[in-house]
């Protein structure tokens, strides 16, 4: 007796495992599709009460504004930095950027101009508004030194005058006092009067100002910040106080051009933000536009030329279900403390296209069966057929997307929460409520009633939208089906000349991809979330234009120091702050060196002039005089915040800083913003450091890069191994997998040629490539590897069996991708 020798080798134990998944699989739809034809009232009233119970979670509901928090990891040196400077200095306070621009030909260094320039002042300090039954005014929300001190006064030209106007009335020729005042005897520190009279100013050969188009006063308010419902973490009176003079200068703009050849743009953080919410209210009115297109484009898929044999209605059970499972979504990462954001709002969106193409994969097997004679038989041998498929496809995206939570930033580990969450959901919905309504659907057309009316009766033999020559069948493919089945497969493998055709394109493409990898630039503005049009894009050309962008600014931070014994070092911090290229000129504002300047000229005996320094032990004395005697030196009150004492009452200082301000170049894009970052720190890198908000951002750019890679990576890899063990193919599974990474170098390579940059957010759009590229490779490649199964030596070649899958699966896949 003879026994045939068991292959045990890795290959034929993969083939095993994988016809043991797949029968499995199509063993349990079998079964699933009993329990939902039998009772499909029931089933749709169990996924109502599993919405309902994970709507439950909206009670829990948090949404993390703040963009911050978003696309800078938690644990990155610039959140630790920041958590150090909050804690000793509080947050900075909000610069509110009054800017004056006047007419062609008309100067604003002019006494008329000057005037109009105080009006404006006025005005802005005599605004008022109600916030939380509190009048709040420009003496509220003013930014002060300390709690009982006056506001910090305001900087521009007109600091020449003190902001006074009977100080400027009464000078007789206000240009010539700008010319012979030195402006460090108005501002002794901070940055030169070119930054508030404009890049435009014109002077003449021996260096003096005689004329400039535009001009600015910047003010500070306080920035006490608290959590304020739809909008995050803010200050409520600074920030509604911002927006209100915004709005009010730009409802007087045309006045004031008619009446002084001039007009008031006022920047400020809060109507950015303001503007930047309102937008994001835009796009989720944009988001439903497009949820009800894809209703009419997925009943039309669905539809057929008789109303009897049409299944549009199916369309909006489909849509319907995807709602329901963005919600249960939603609902069940509130319950464990996921945050939404702004980048989940299109969540929908991605599973809007796996789950109308679970829809077209599932409907497509029905028309298939059309030879089974009883509805009931003929909806479990569907979903039976159609089950590996639909599992197969939201395993991979879900393994694609739990790949992507691995990654450091927030928002895209976040974001793939939600969507691992709602491709679970989406499978369940679409295998069980949309299989209850198709079989209730194909009961409807046993009864030869009519799609959308399904209580009107309708012909058998005419129908209502028959063919002209009476050919329409119930299983007759769409036009959409006829291309991508049947005219597609002839042009691309019918011949020699169309698989070169394909593969030169292919190489093309990816060639192009390769190429445009080489060019992405990486950055990131909030203003590009402001809409077109809005009043602020004015406020900002302004600033561009004759204020050489928007400066940065920073500080330097200085912890462990013995000031008294160490004061060299901060110089020495001043001297490289002065030499690198990414610091404005000028624009250094040291209190030290304020501070010694003022010992040299009020308290000569206690400086020491063979060390030059003040003498030790005298230091935290004449400290607390500096920084307290209200007949001192206006720079001593610009320093007092600068400052801080030990909180046990002991002449020592636990921090101070040095302020400066971040050339524009910085800003233009990521790689000058991580160079910025990188510079500054490697040469200020003892016992200082130096810090600005924006740096929160640019630590996220670094990240950019290796976060795709390791993503991209990760996601691949898992892709291969279960694809090669669900299909039972390793050719196949590389295939796949070479799908997906082509993807994401076109997508990657082909964003400088239509100016999108590298950010937070299109990172997420390269995850979300991952997830639906893999969802349509392997549909294609499931069904060729399964045609010989199915289909005996009929399509057993392989330009045949590439040809069956397209015309099997290639509708769904063109469908779900539309």
């Amino acid at each position: 007796m003879t026994s045939e020798k068991k292959d045990n080798s890795i290959k034929a134990r993969i083939e095993h495992l994988s016809a043991a998944l797949h029968n499995g699989t199509e063993r349990f739809f079998e079964k699933l599709g009993g329990l939902v034809v039998n009772y499909p009232g029931a089933t749709i009233g169990l996924c109502l009460l599993f919405v309902v119970i994970m709507a439950q979670g909206v009670w829990l509901y948090e949404e993390e504004l703040a963009a911050d928090k978003q696309f800078t990891p938690r644990d990155s040196q610039a959140v630790n930095e920041e958590t150090w400077v909050v804690d000793r200095f509080g947050h900075e306070n909000r610069p509110v950027y009054l800017q004056v621009e006047a007419d062609d030909g008309t100067n604003m260094l002019t006494k008329a101009s000057l005037l109009y320039m105080q009006e404006m002042h006025e005005w802005l300090l005599s605004q008022s508004l109600i916030v939380d039954g509190e009048d709040v005014t420009y003496n509220v929300v003013c930014a002060r030194y300390t709690k009982d001190d006056d506001c910090k006064s305001p900087v521009s030209v007109l600091s020449y005058w003190q902001h006074n106007r009977t100080l400027l009335e009464a000078d007789p020729n206000p240009l010539s006092t700008i010319n012979s005042v030195d402006w460090r005897d108005i501002e002794p520190s901070g940055p030169p009067l070119s930054y508030y009279v404009g890049s435009d100013a014109v002077r003449d050969a021996s260096g003096a100002l005689v004329s400039t188009r535009a001009t600015r006063i910047i003010y500070n308010l306080k920035n006490e910040k608290e959590d304020i419902s739809g909008v995050g973490n803010d200050d409520p009176q600074s920030r509604y106080f911002e927006i209100l003079v915004a709005e009010k200068s730009a409802d007087r703009r045309s006045a004031d051009r008619q009446a002084h050849s001039a007009e008031t743009y006022i920047l400020t953080e809060g109507e950015e933000a303001e503007a930047g919410i309102e937008a994001g209210q835009d796009d989720i009115a944009s988001l439903f536009i497009g949820y009800f297109l894809m209703l009419f484009y997925a009943s039309f898929v669905l539809s057929r030329g008789r109303v009897k044999y049409s299944h549009s209605i199916l369309g909006l059970v489909s849509v319907v279900s995807i709602g329901l499972s963005t919600f249960s979504a939603y609902g069940l990462c509130w319950y464990i403390g996921i945050k939404f954001n702004t980048v989940v709002q299109v969540l929908v969106l991605v599973l809007l296209g796996v789950g109308i193409d679970d829809t077209f994969v599932i409907m497509d097997s029905w028309w298939d069966c059309s030879e089974i004679p009883t509805m009931k038989e003929r909806m479990i041998a569907a979903l039976k057929h159609a089950g590996p498929a639909v599992t197969i496809t939201s395993v991979t995206d879900l393994i694609a997307f739990l790949a992507g939570s691995s990654t450091e930033l927030p928002a895209l580990r976040d974001f793939c929460y939600y969507a691992t969450f709602g491709i679970l959901f989406v499978f369940f919905f679409q295998c069980t409520f949309v299989v209850a309504f198709a079989y209730l659907d194909s009961v409807r057309q046993e009864r030869g009633r009519s799609d959308i009316l399904c209580c009107v009766p309708v012909d058998d033999e005419t129908g209502v939208c028959v063919k002209k020559d009476g050919s329409w069948t119930e299983g007759e493919k769409g036009i959409q089906n006829r291309i991508v089945g049947t005219h597609m497969p002839r042009l691309v493998l019918g011949t020699l000349v169309g698989k070169v055709v394909v593969i030169l394109i292919s190489c093309l493409l990816f060639g192009l991809g390769i190429y445009g990898c080489t060019k992405v630039k990486m950055n990131f503005n909030q203003e590009w979330f402001i809409p077109d049009g809005d009043a602020i894009e004015d406020a900002m050309d302004v600033r561009d234009t004759y204020f050489n962008g928007q400066s940065l600014p920073a500080n330097v931070y200085f912890s462990d120091i013995n000031y008294p014994q160490e004061q060299d070092t901060m110089f020495d911090s001043l001297s490289v702050l002065r030499r690198n290229r990414w610091v404005v000129a000028n624009s250094t504002s040291s209190w030290m060196e304020d501070f010694q300047q003022w010992v040299k000229k009020e308290h000569v005996a206690d400086w020491d002039q063979s060390a030059g320094r003040i003498v030790p032990s005298q230091f935290y004395r004449l400290l607390r005089v500096f920084a307290s005697t209200a007949t001192g030196p206006r720079s001593a009150w610009q320093h007092i915040d600068n400052i801080r004492w030990s909180s046990n009452g002991s002449d020592s200082l636990v921090a101070s800083r040095v302020g400066f301000l971040i050339v524009g170049d910085a800003l233009a894009n990521g790689e000058n913003a991580v160079d910025c970052m990188d510079n500054l720190r490697a040469e200020l890198s003892g016992s200082e450091f130096p810090w600005a908000f924006m740096f929160l951002f640019w630590e996220s750019y670094k990240l950019m890069v290796p976060e795709i890679t390791q993503n991209v990576a990760i996601a691949g890899s898992c892709v291969f191994v279960l694809v090669t063990i669900m299909i039972a193919n390793v050719q196949l599974g590389l295939l796949v997998t070479l799908a997906i990474g082509c993807v994401d170098v076109c997508m990657l390579g082909f964003m400088p040629f239509i100016g999108v940059e590298l950010n937070g957010v299109s990172v997420i759009c390269i995850v979300l490539a991952v997830g639906l590229s893999v969802d349509y490779s392997v549909h294609i490649a499931g069904a060729f590897l399964h045609v010989k199964c199915e289909d005996g030596d009929e399509h057993s070649g392989r330009t045949q069996r590439a040809a069956f899958a397209l015309w099997k699966m290639g509708p769904a896949v063109v469908n779900g991708g539309t």
